[in-house]
């Protein structure tokens, strides 16, 4: 036996599942109409079977090709059929068909053409005298039409819930595999109907047996592999060889944990006494340049600059100072600049003395946090104002042209008519682009 996975009906080309079908064949009768002249067995499209290799699988898809009109009556839809030949070999499905065509329609299909090719095909693969097709897992099958009490359980199924078995009036409903009503939970002590082997709580569940001749049963059966669930007796035995194992792992994880939590309070007391010896360094240089005084510095390196505002910017600079003595020490400097103000050392050298921003450090860590904790603030932004000004009286003489805006009476690049008067020059005419002129509203005001 071989099994198998039935092909599903190709929904996304448009074939009717309803109207589809497919069969393990074994022959082919000489009267019947259409489907009625194959002899085999029926299987759903999608399902998991098992079937003797050798065995011939006939697909047939039906697709909707549009209405037809009758003579008497309403119009009908009319269908094509495609039929497929499959050979089931030791490994599985063949890949390449044997044989397949499109028909016009299913009467066509199953006329002398198709018969034909469908004994041509089962001459040269024989069926087994016994054809026995056991079916392992159903497939989605036939959505059914209209509600009814599943075959198996009872209970009603809701229209498209269920698949439909069987064709015409011996149709039935019934649920998807694993939906029917279940017995209670499973408990410690169920025999698994495949081994034997009582069930431990968890291990197994109810399954459904469904025989169309004696109806349906429900199993108990381990989940997955048999051998791979204990009795509840070494079920026991086993959860107290894990309870010590997990306890001695948990005590093993203490111990772990507790030994790189000693490796961290140590490093972390080496990085404290580290910085400390840092900061003793640092305030003994401090009081070297307060005690000696400061000669001169010269700068070493900007390793950090940036802008505070448009304005102003900030720079961290490393120097190297020269003291009374004329031994020397670094600083490292946090000041600001631009702005007019002076670039130069913390009045070191006659120079500035910097704002409240910044400062001298002998630790670079502290004046990089320093530099760090001013952050960029952009300026608000101010409209320009338009200087305001004494627009000239009106000429004399009237009919000298004259600008709307400054009443000047002379255009050097020639009049230009803004929107709201006459103007002489650009920002003349950029005045007048929303409101009258300043002269134009003083002395043109009641025009």
């Amino acid at each position: 036996m071989v099994e198998i996975v039935v092909p599903r009906v190709p929904g996304e080309d448009g074939a009717d599942v309803h109207r589809s079908a497919r069969w393990i064949v074994t022959g082919v009768r000489e009267q019947g109409e259409t489907r009625e002249r194959l002899e085999g067995v029926e299987v759903g499209h999608g399902a998991r079977i098992e079937t003797p290799a050798g065995s011939v699988l006939l697909v047939l898809d039906k697709r909707p090709t549009g209405y037809k009109e009758k003579r008497f009556g309403a119009p009908y839809m009319a269908y094509d059929a495609t039929l497929m030949l499959l050979l089931v070999e030791e490994t599985g499905l063949r890949g390449k068909p044997l044989w397949t065509r499109r028909f016009a329609t299913e009467k066509g299909a199953f006329g002398s053409a198709g018969a034909g090719q469908i004994a041509k095909h089962l001459a040269a693969h024989p069926p087994a005298a016994d054809v026995h097709v056991r079916e392992v897992e159903p497939g989605p099958g036939r959505p059914n039409w209209a509600p009814g009490p599943c075959r198996w359980c009872g209970e009603q199924v809701a229209k498209g819930a269920g698949r439909a078995v069987g064709h015409g009036k011996e149709a039935k409903v019934e649920h998807p595999t694993g939906l029917c009503r279940r017995p209670a939970q499973l408990v410690t002590g169920e025999d698994c109907a495949l081994c034997g082997v009582a069930c431990v709580q968890g291990s197994a569940e109810w399954f459904q047996i469904r025989d169309p001749e004696t109806g349906q049963r429900w199993e108990a059966r381990h989940r997955g592999d048999c051998a791979r669930w204990p009795s509840p007796e070494e079920d026991e035995r086993r959860r107290e060889e894990l309870r010590v194992q997990r306890e001695t792992e948990q005590e093993a994880e203490r111990k772990r944990e507790a030994k790189r939590q000693a490796d961290r309070d140590k490093r972390a007391a080496k990085r404290r006494a580290a910085d400390e010896q840092e900061r003793r360094a640092a305030r003994e240089v401090q009081e070297r340049v307060e005690r000696l005084g400061v000669k001169g510095s010269t700068d070493v390196a900007t390793p950090f600059d940036k802008g505070l505002d448009p304005n102003t910017r900030m720079r961290l600079v490393e120097r190297r100072l020269t003291l009374g003595d004329d031994s020397t020490a670094t600083a490292f400097d946090v000041e600001t600049y631009g702005d007019g103000r002076p670039t130069g050392g913390h009045g070191d050298d006659g120079g500035y003395e910097p704002d409240d921003r910044g400062g001298r450090y002998y630790r670079l860590p502290d004046a990089r946090d320093e530099y760090q904790r001013h952050k960029w603030a952009p300026l608000p932004y101010t409209p320009p104002r338009r200087p305001r000004f004494e627009p000239a009286p009106c000429p004399p003489d009237p009919s000298v042209k004259h600008c709307d805006h400054c009443g000047g009476t002379s255009s050097p690049g020639g009049w230009m008519v803004a929107s709201l008067g006459l103007a002489c020059d650009v920002d003349c005419f950029d005045a007048m682009s929303n409101e009258r002129g300043a002269h134009a509203r003083r002395y043109h005001s009641a025009a």
